[in-house]
């Protein structure tokens, strides 16, 4: 049994066995030195405690269980029993290696642990081959993709990704660097709907650097990119009608235009205007005036291309960007657009539908726009004219060139 004689925390003498226990060479390795040098950081504050109390009691000291950190910087598991010396603050201790005994019940708790943890984990634990061959998924793998632990093992993983060709640049990125953080792709469910999922895994490899498999955990991040995708539609989208609010509208319109200057081709800027709309939230309500709004946005939708932006500027004046469109085709779609609101009924109010017409003021684009203010400002001259001719029609503003519905009737 290793002894060991302490003054108050220092270490004042020690048998063979102890100095053997602590693996000192020579005893002046550890004579003069706190026992607090050699304590695992872990227990200081327990020991510390035991040892304060040992030195001011009465009687034999309680056997307790600690870590030691030797001079060879190896971990031992002790068993200690101490006894005051006299009424000194010296203390006598004997110290027995219960290291082996210790080892076996913590790897057995260390494997309950990680196997309570493998099979609670919200996250996908896995383990794929070289070939692509799922060799370990934890139990989650059912909740985030439908399948069983059984039912993966021995697939190879290509078949749940969206996009096989992610597995290979993922694989790729793991062999490049050794591992990946948050890499985020789209995996297939069982029912074939996406889950996003975040990867953090590193690669195996054999001791000659040949990489023999991947393990890491996926974190499914469907929610949070849900979540995500809802933000940015409130940031860029108006909330009453669903169309692009002012900020992401021009956004998309100075696109348009660098695009059209790049390719030498056209684009058409219109602003509309719902006519009188203040007498009809003055006289149905802000609750019908919103209706109006929403009906007159479906309605110009619905006479668009894909390409085409439409956004909703403030109140009741929406912008239009006719990509890639010449004068005489956007001359028709604006008319179009007019016709059909002239004809929409928005709402049903005193047994009568209520009616309403818009005004449209047109801007092309010119090889020397370089700001989609510029255009703005001209279909906003435009729109003015509209309305002092009287509404409901569509007017054009280009420098020596001028078209209103009255002019081409």
């Amino acid at each position: 049994m290793a002894i060991f004689r302490f003054e108050h925390d220092r270490i004042a003498y020690a048998n063979r066995l102890g100095l053997s226990l602590l693996e000192a060479v020579t005893p002046e390795e550890i004579l003069g030195r706190s026992l607090f040098d050699f304590v695992h950081p872990l227990d200081k504050p327990r020991i510390h405690n035991r040892l304060e109390r040992a030195l001011t009691g009465r009687g034999a000291m309680r056997p307790v269980e600690m870590r030691l950190r030797t001079c060879a910087d190896h971990v031992r598991i002790v068993s200690a029993r101490g006894q005051r010396v006299g009424d000194t603050s010296g203390l006598i201790a004997a110290v027995t290696d219960i290291t082996p005994q210790r080892l076996r019940s913590y790897l057995q708790e260390t494997e309950r642990n990680v196997r309570h943890l493998f099979e609670n984990t919200t996250d996908i634990y896995y383990r794929i081959d070289a070939l692509g061959k799922v060799l370990m998924a934890s139990p989650a793998v059912e909740r985030i993709l439908g399948y069983t632990c059984e039912a993966v093992i021995g697939q190879d993983s290509s078949m749940f990704y969206a996009d096989p060709r992610d597995r290979d640049e993922l694989v790729h990125a793991l062999t490049t660097y050794g591992k990946i953080s948050d890499y985020e792709v789209t995996l297939l469910h069982r029912d074939g709907t996406h889950v996003c999922v975040s990867v953090s895994s590193h690669a195996i490899n054999d001791e000659e650097g040949n990489y023999l498999a991947v393990e890491g955990v996926m974190r499914d991040i469907s929610e949070r990119k849900r979540l995500e995708r809802e933000l940015h539609e409130l940031a860029s989208h108006d909330p009453l009608t669903g169309l692009l609010n002012r900020r992401a509208f021009l956004e998309r319109a100075t696109q348009a235009l660098q695009r059209g200057q790049r390719h030498a081709w056209p684009i058409t800027f219109m602003i509309l205007d719902i006519d009188w709309f203040k007498r009809v939230n003055d006289r149905f309500g802000h609750l019908v005036g919103d209706q109006v709004l929403r009906r007159f946005s479906e309605s110009v939708m619905h006479q668009l291309r894909e390409i085409d932006h439409f956004g909703r500027l403030g109140g009741e004046e929406f912008g239009l960007v006719l990509d890639q469109c010449d004068l005489n085709e956007a001359h028709e779609v604006g008319e179009r657009i007019r016709r059909s609101i002239e004809t929409l009924e928005c709402a049903l109010m005193e047994d009568k539908p209520i009616t309403i017409s818009v005004s449209i003021g047109a801007s092309v684009s010119a090889a020397d726009d370089a700001r989609i203010e510029t255009l703005l400002e001209r279909a906003d001259q435009a729109l003015y004219r509209a309305k002092q001719e009287g509404r409901n029609r569509l007017v054009w503003h280009k420098p020596g060139y001028s078209i209103s519905k009255t002019n081409l009737a």
